[in-house]
């Protein structure tokens, strides 16, 4: 691991504390909970920068269960194992291992087991992310895919509700793809969804956007904490790389080249809202560009504007 990985030690001792970070700091970076409200704080607040929490079962008792429940399901912690520490007792270890620990620290603490310990679920953590980032990036394209995109969608939708932020997103299509991939063949078709991938991810700049593969010849791009007018600086930016690329394209009615048409939405959610509304809105949107002839870009759609259209 080139970086140091970020370990939380909750423990209302501050004698556990003092040892485990004395034990831990040379190989990895630490932070100390001292109090249940604290650890509810940081999993509200969703720190996503964290890699292991080590938890005093009795600063959560009795709903440790509850606790490891929701730290597990929510999108900006859930990547975060957890290690829990408590009495010499195996009915202890047992509830801690079925509430989703990957590992029990019995009291006292043996510091050099603890340190085997905490470097063996980091290891064991960060195969698991290698195999899982596998699974959620598309093979041809190289970016982001469907599943992925979700996730990365929902838990920006959450920070967007907590903060009273905003999030934008582009539907991106390529131009009569079908008719591409008749006239070329199918490998050159690869080559091409390939080749506008990687002037989409070329053209989005920000680290926090992304760049996803929504299927097919189609594309979606988030882009969290944007403003309204930015979103269409964005689209304009890919569809200007792509024409600049000019891949040829005899079959399409549109150019000689291969183009895009984009569906543009944005909005800052509303508490109870899903992110389903910003998906069918940049959807319809996609629709309205196709509609009027291709190769351009709707009008960015403000949820805002749409409200009182939709079933409540």
């Amino acid at each position: 691991m080139a970086d140091k990985s970020q370990v939380i030690v909750a423990d209302a001792t501050l004698a556990v504390q003092a040892q485990l970070v004395d034990v831990l700091s040379g190989a990895v970076n630490v932070t100390s909970v001292i109090n249940a409200e604290q650890l509810w704080h940081r999993l509200e607040q969703g720190h996503g920068d964290t890699d292991l929490l080590i938890l005093d079962a009795a600063l959560v008792a009795p709903g440790l269960d509850v606790f490891c429940r929701k730290w597990l399901a929510a999108p900006e912690t859930r990547a975060a194992d957890i290690i829990v520490m408590g009495p010499d007792n195996s009915d202890y270890e047992v509830m801690a291992l079925t509430a989703g620990a990957v590992d029990y620290l019995r009291k006292p603490l043996n510091l050099p087991v603890c340190l085997a310990r905490v470097k063996n679920a980091l290891r064991q953590r960060e195969r698991r992310q290698q195999l899982e980032s596998m699974s959620l990036t598309d093979s041809l394209t190289g970016l982001a895919n469907r599943r992925y995109l979700d996730d990365f969608l929902q838990s920006e939708w959450r920070q967007a509700q907590r903060t009273q932020g905003a999030l934008g997103l582009l539907m991106v299509d390529i131009d009569h793809f079908k008719a591409y991939n008749d006239h070329y063949g199918h490998p050159q078709g690869d080559r091409c969804l390939a080749q506008v991938a990687h002037c989409l991810k070329s053209a989005v700049q920000r680290p926090r956007d992304l760049v996803a593969r929504y299927g097919g010849e189609e594309f979606a791009v988030i882009l969290p904490a944007v403003h309204k007018e930015g979103v269409a600086v964005v689209a304009e930016r890919i569809r200007e790389a792509v024409h600049n690329m000019a891949i040829p394209h005899a079959a399409s009615l549109v150019e000689e080249y291969v183009t895009l048409s984009f569906g543009l939405a944005w909005c800052e959610p509303l508490q109870g809202e899903e992110p389903g509304l910003l998906v069918e809105a940049a959807d319809e949107a996609l629709y309205s560009a196709k509609a009027a002839g291709r190769d351009c870009m709707s009008e960015t759609v403000d949820l805002a504007s749409i409200r009182h259209l939709l079933p409540h």
